[in-house]
């Protein structure tokens, strides 16, 4: 790793991060949070990148660039060892599990970005006599087949739509007594906010990596509470997933968890046949339940998953929750202040 990175004065810096086309808080953000923390200097086609918020490490990058990162983490991408590699400037990633996939020091383990939204005055803590309410938020891909909105109602649960403007999903949650969280960036900015969060698991598609690596970095227990798919749909797609390709077993270790984010990202020829077949069969099973004599099943289908999400959903409000504790919170920002401040300086060599 690099312990001088050169700039070029009039450049500027670009941000890397995910763009969902149905639109995902945790990615969207990226478009308006790094301009409120330093504003000017963003840019495109820059030999600099930041790498934003999110899953978005694994894979080696273009060499003739220089790639930084502050807090983003492993997920998606099969895990190689970048630690040599002159071109990466790694302030820190998002937990120790990121920092193990890609052969670093532990010390580069801090934590996920999004905890300096606590550095925007803008984003302060609420008062917890002036929080109300507990409210759900679904990964984004959970909230593309099932009606959530509904099974919140019968949960007497205030529903929140992962896809929704990401400033507007971040005041909910900062005034929440209780976030249910589906979307690991709604653990991550409710603790940033000291509210109590459950982590809540849908479908086998969760990735348990992401939230292990960002759990132990604030020194929490992982321990999710499944309410199931809550729709026919959901549940063929969890099946197909489950037999495809991904493991819902959590895994027991740091080592364990590699190799689970290994399987998950591992590509073979015979492996892509079977994965494709086990899909082709769910979208068959799917247009069958859409047919006429099918629609009884899947109605029979949609009332249990809807039944069991919202019984699942009654026991997580009623849970004590879970939230970092102050020093631990305090310790982790600081250092990614230090790595913002390094971040800060290198802009302002290219202005």
């Amino acid at each position: 790793m690099p312990s001088l990175v050169k700039v070029t004065q009039g450049d500027t810096m670009e941000i890397e991060y995910t763009h969902v086309t149905a639109g995902n808080f945790g990615d969207d953000m990226n478009s308006w949070f790094w301009e409120k923390l330093s504003p000017g200097g963003w840019g495109a086609n820059s030999k600099h990148t930041l790498v934003g918020i999110g899953s978005l490490l694994g894979l080696d990058r273009d060499s003739s660039r220089h790639w930084h990162v502050l807090g983003s983490g492993a997920g998606y991408q099969y895990p190689t060892n970048l630690s040599e590699m002159s071109h990466w400037n790694f302030l820190a990633v998002r937990g120790p599990l990121t920092a193990l996939a890609l052969g670093l020091p532990k010390e580069r383990a801090v934590t996920d970005t999004a905890i300096l939204l606590s550095s925007i005055p803008e984003f302060q803590v609420v008062p917890e006599n002036e929080r109300g309410g507990i409210i759900f938020i679904p990964h984004h891909r959970a909230s593309e087949n099932c009606d959530w909105e509904k099974i919140c109602e019968a949960a007497g649960i205030g529903y929140i739509d992962p896809g929704a403007d990401s400033i507007e999903v971040i005041d909910s949650i900062r005034r929440s007594s209780l976030v249910l969280s589906g979307a690991m960036h709604a653990a991550i900015i409710a603790d940033t906010f000291r509210v109590k969060w459950v982590p809540i698991t849908t479908s086998s598609s969760i990735n348990h990596f992401k939230w292990m690596d960002w759990t132990l970095s604030m020194e929490l227990p992982y321990d999710p509470t499944f309410v199931g798919p809550g729709s026919s749909e959901g549940k063929i797609r969890d099946l197909v997933f489950r037999y495809s390709w991904v493991s819902d077993k959590i895994p027991k270790n740091n080592e364990v968890a590699l190799r689970y984010l290994k399987k998950r990202c591992r590509r073979n020829p015979i492996r892509t046949v079977w994965s494709s077949s086990i899909w082709k069969f769910g979208s068959l099973v799917e247009s069958i339940l859409k047919t006429r004599p099918g629609r009884k099943i899947r109605s029979r289908m949609d009332k249990g998953a809807q039944s069991l999400a919202i019984i699942g959903l009654k026991k997580a409000s009623l849970s004590e929750g879970f939230l970092s504790e102050d020093g631990v919170f305090e310790d982790r920002l600081n250092q990614m202040k230090r790595g913002l401040k390094v971040i800060f300086e290198l802009k302002s060599g290219m202005e």
